[in-house]
């Protein structure tokens, strides 16, 4: 980091937390502190609801997943658009049509406190899980900038965010968000000039698609089996798997991420809150179509942008390691150790030399140099993996692909534009955590310290208690971030969440379409979907995509036969769009 990248970086920022602070720091009710007076307009709260899918996790974890599997994850988002116009047509009514806070407010309405205290519990856990996912990863960034070691990093950026979001409220979040959406556009934009004008320079536009499609990283559509491989011993075992134990494919992104986008968009207090902070009705629906369908271009930016990541380093520039620690452990190895490592190093060396020949003859158009292309690329990505079992940290276990975007941010950008990164995804960290922090205090709040502690609490009281409640989610997040690394962040985010969501899911859905369940029919319905998905994932292979639908089917299921053979009172009237 130079001067130049340091002031831009502090400049930004400053801007970004004195202006979200600013707009709710005044806040002394519940209702301004928590919706921000129901007074922000339709495009800010629909970028906000953007803001938490493109944040700093998709940033890093996406580039990474782009580079490593192409366009593969783009299926991921295939069921968004089709998500949300349900949302719009059932869901945003339900939840405007009263004065709430929480989404789970609703549910006492219908099923009564129980089955409200059941379903906000298990959000609670679900989303401090998935904070902690959140926290590590801009961590990693400023680990990377200054050479400190990840776990006090991680410590620092939760007390930041934490501050922040106990200072600002939801009103500070969802400004913050906007801002954040601008900045990180701005910037994936300005990295994909840089890297069209190199490889587009070497290799010819034509030349980089045709080289992304010798790849596979222009496979968009999976239908049964994965395309994240170029070996061919790989591919013959993927193609004895079921599409139920691949993770990416046109059916989980059709149908497990469905239900995973109706429970997130729609039952999740951290999403439900910017819909809450709206005008009306429609400017809530106007916020989630304006998500829906500008979400699925903004990902593939990020993928492209992984793409051509792979070709830049194809032409000779790939790093063996790209984890800063990995580096410094490596220069501290020694006896078979370091001669393991030295024979993967040489080993990546010969294999970079061959893939950037056949690279530059594929995209010149030689048929005939695409398989020896293939195999210099698995080649290199073996001798890396090689020399990372030799100097990963044994007390550590981090994926080396969440460091594939830092790498090349902080070795080969611009240093205007990379002090404009690295404010663009702190900004990134700071609404993506408040935002979370923010749906946390509020659930706790309005869910159990209002509903059972201290009912009659006055607005004053109950504000002072949300920054104290606030506090204690940003620490408990904090320590489990510490005990994160391994495996891809966006991956990671995504499978925490799928454990619960269809399960919570469930539980709406038995309020909207079955009038005659009861509360006990709901909360039983709830505890059978968790226990659903822990059924499935310990005795069956399948993704964790589908534990969305397996959750929320299992709710449904057990939830209809309570409702069927349990007495049961009659239920309030549903509402209707």
């Amino acid at each position: 980091m130079t001067l130049v990248a340091w002031l831009v970086f502090l400049l930004v920022t400053a801007y970004t937390i004195w202006d979200g602070v600013r707009r709710t720091i005044g806040s002394k009710t519940m209702e301004g502190f928590f919706a921000a007076g129901r007074n922000i307009p339709w495009w800010a709260a629909g970028l906000s609801v953007m803001a938490t899918q493109l944040s700093a996790i998709t940033l890093i974890g996406g580039v990474g997943m782009g580079y490593e599997g192409g366009l593969e994850w783009v299926q991921f988002y295939f069921a968004l658009p089709f998500a949300m116009v349900i949302l719009c047509i059932w869901f945003v009514p339900m939840y405007r049509r009263h004065p709430i806070l929480t989404a789970y407010e609703y549910l006492e309405r219908r099923f009564g406190p129980v089955t409200r205290t059941l379903t906000s519990f298990t959000f609670l856990i679900s989303r401090c899980l998935a904070f902690a996912v959140v926290l590590y990863a801009p961590a990693l960034v400023f680990s990377t900038m200054t050479g400190i070691p990840i776990t006090p990093m991680v410590i620092v950026v939760g007390i930041v965010t934490t501050g922040y979001t106990v200072a600002g409220g939801v009103g500070g979040v969802v400004w913050t968000d906007v801002k954040q959406m601008v900045l990180i556009v701005i910037g994936i934009v300005a990295c994909l000039g840089f890297l069209l004008w190199d490889t587009v320079g070497e290799l010819s536009l034509g030349g980089v698609f045709t080289a992304l499609g010798a790849a596979g990283k222009l496979n968009a559509v999976e239908i049964s089996n994965p395309a994240w491989t170029l070996a061919p011993a790989l591919t013959e075992a993927a193609a004895a798997t079921s599409f139920w134990s691949d993770k990416y494919n046109l059916w989980t992104g059709l149908f497990g991420t469905l239900f995973l986008f109706l429970s997130y968009f729609g039952c999740d207090q951290v999403q439900v809150q910017s819909l809450l902070s709206s005008k009306s009705v429609d400017a809530s629906r106007r916020a989630l179509l304006m998500s829906a369908f500008t979400k699925v271009p903004l990902q593939l930016l990020v993928l492209v942008l992984g793409g051509l990541l792979f070709l830049h380093h194809g032409l000779g520039r790939e790093p063996l390691l790209f984890d800063p620690a990995q580096q410094r452990n490596a220069q501290q190895l020694d006896g078979e150790a370091k001669a393991r490592f030295d024979q993967a190093a040489a080993a990546h060396t010969a294999a970079s030399e061959r893939r950037q020949q056949s690279l530059r003859r594929v995209a010149a158009g030689d048929d005939s140099a695409v398989a020896e292309f293939q195999q210099a690329t698995i080649a290199a990505t073996e001798a890396r993996k090689q020399a990372r079992v030799e100097a990963q940290p044994r007390s550590d276990r981090r994926a080396d692909g969440n460091y594939i975007f830092t790498d090349y941010l902080f070795r080969e950008l611009p240093k205007p534009l990379l002090g404009l990164m690295i404010a663009a995804i702190f900004a990134a960290a700071i609404s993506s955590a408040a935002g979370a922090l923010s749906s946390l205090t509020s659930a706790s709040m309005v869910d159990f310290y209002r509903r059972w502690l201290r009912p009659h609490a006055d607005d004053r009281q109950a504000v002072r208690t949300s920054r104290i409640v606030m506090s204690f989610w940003g620490l408990a997040a904090t320590g489990f971030a510490i005990t994160l690394g391994d495996g891809p962040l966006l991956e990671k985010v995504n499978e925490i969440g799928s454990w619960f969501y269809g399960s919570i899911l469930g539980v709406f859905l038995l309020a909207l379409f079955h009038r005659r369940a009861s509360g006990t029919a709901a909360s039983a319905g709830l505890i059978g979907g968790l226990l659903s998905v822990a059924v499935v994932h310990n005795t069956m292979h399948i993704a964790f995509l589908w534990y969305n639908l397996v959750g929320a089917l299992g709710c449904v299921l057990v939830g209809s036969l309570v409702a069927t053979v349990a007495p049961q009172r009659p239920a309030p009237a549903v509402d209707a769009p």
